[in-house]
């Protein structure tokens, strides 16, 4: 990039700058590039890298509201989860900042999730082979990160305040991390890169294992890993967060081990026999009494259950591969509307 600050030199001495101006210029499109971030020096520049209007950027920063809309979605455990989806405006600037900047940024070997080449059949994998198995949930993960967590991160790496401060307003609603945004994960693992490498730093003096996927913390090793849940919600503490005690498991060698929702006894990891059981039986059934009858018998009125049994079928594909040609291949024989 030396040429680009050999043509900055040249446009800011064109433009009569100063030579104290000029040098700061210089100074903080160096740290940027070092970092291998895009050098943006104030709002209007941003507009014309991103190609969204000034004004329209601006409006996204003072009425936030008029830009999302909130969608609830039935969790398993019971109750909702609170989704804000972006309008296609703000999301594509969201979009854009991940894309070009955050996707660019360091994140720990131990986050597992929402990062490319990496599953929780990864995650799973780590685990293998250990004597006993330690879950542990972060409460409310994305609604405990903050607008100041967020700025943090766009001023740690080199930008000026006033474009942290766009770029933070851009990723945050109502001051907290939103469900929704396509920028969301990757901010999390970005956050959560000092509790990754404290717990991982402490897991190694219990000789166990770490890893993160999302809320999802695991350890594994023998059986003084127990001792990790208070020292965990510690450092969560400190760090802004909370554990959700109620999800904390600790699993033994005669109990089922599972983590992030995959079974590791037996040196392998596999998806629950109850989830290939009812996947299975709703293939057979639909088979024999055809799908709209199936339907009206589990009262379902999915509109997309093709779809919703192909998604389970891909599931258990990822996990166990002859499982899922299985699979595959009964769904196949189904006779389909479409």
């Amino acid at each position: 990039m030396e040429n680009y600050i050999y043509k900055l030199k040249i446009l800011l001495k064109k433009s009569g700058y100063g030579k104290h101006y000029s040098e700061k210029c210089v100074e903080y499109a160096n740290r940027l590039i070092e970092n291998n971030l895009p050098v943006i020096f104030d709002i209007q520049h941003f507009s014309l890298v991103s190609g969204a209007p000034k004004e329209l950027i601006g409006k996204m920063l003072f009425a936030d509201s008029k830009f999302y809309s909130l969608a609830l979605i039935p969790k398993k455990s019971g109750g909702v989860r609170e989704l804000h989806i972006p309008s296609a405006e703000l999301k594509y600037l969201q979009r854009w900042i991940l894309d070009n900047i955050l996707s660019r940024i360091h994140v720990s070997q131990f986050a597992m999730g929402f990062c490319n080449n990496k599953s929780i059949v990864d995650n799973a994998k780590m685990h293998i082979g250990n004597e006993c198995i330690l879950n542990m949930d972060i409460k409310d993960f994305f609604h405990s990160i903050t607008f100041k967590m967020v700025f943090r991160i766009f001023a740690y790496y080199g930008y000026t305040k006033e474009l942290s401060f766009v770029f933070a307003k851009l990723c945050t609603y109502e001051d907290v991390l939103p469900q929704g945004s396509p920028a969301s994960p990757c901010i999390s693992n970005i956050v959560s890169l000092r509790i990754d490498k404290r717990l991982s730093l402490i897991a190694e003096k219990y000789q166990a294992c770490y890893s993160r996927y999302a809320d999802d913390i695991t350890f594994s090793g023998n059986r003084g890993i127990k001792k990790l849940i208070e020292i965990t919600s510690n450092v969560l503490e400190e760090e802004g967060f909370s554990l959700n005690n109620k999800k904390t498991r600790m699993q033994f060698p005669h109990q089922r081990q599972e983590v992030t929702g995959l079974i590791i006894n037996g040196g392998m990891v596999r998806v629950n026999k109850k989830y290939k059981r009812d996947l299975y039986q709703a293939c057979y059934y639909c088979k024999k009494f055809g799908v709209d009858s199936h339907l009206k018998k589990i009262k379902c009125d999915k509109s997309f259950y093709k779809e919703h049994l192909y998604g389970k079928a891909y599931f258990v594909n990822m996990v166990e591969p002859d499982e899922g040609k299985k699979l595959f291949n009964l769904l196949d024989k189904i006779h389909w509307d479409y």
